[in-house]
């Protein structure tokens, strides 16, 4: 039996990507761009719209769902509604996707 990644430390990769890259985009899709951290949550800036706060909560929630059932990677954003990610869905969908379906598992 293989164990998960813990989720704190898939967040901190994703994370790491961000800044690394700057920018965080699933082809189709639009992009956010990296402004900064803070304890709780990471500043984007939107390709159309105001900067957001995306808590790292939400994200958490996100890496637990795609760890759960991994064919969620391969859905637009609105599949993380079901999981109570709303208004940050397209932002979350795009920083879990700086990692690979194969991180998640």
């Amino acid at each position: 039996m293989r164990l998960k990644m813990d989720s704190k430390i898939l967040l901190g990769r994703i994370l790491q990507r961000f800044i690394d890259l700057q920018i965080a985009q699933v082809a189709g899709y639009n992009s956010f761009g990296f402004i900064k951290l803070n304890k709780t949550s990471v500043i984007v800036s939107r390709e159309n719209g105001k900067d957001t706060i995306v808590p790292f909560a939400k994200i958490i929630v996100g890496i637990e769902a795609y760890q759960e059932t991994p064919s969620l990677y391969d859905e637009g954003p609105t599949a993380l509604k079901t999981f109570g990610i709303t208004h940050v869905t397209s932002p979350v969908f795009a920083l879990l996707h700086l990692l690979t379906m194969d991180d998640y598992r």
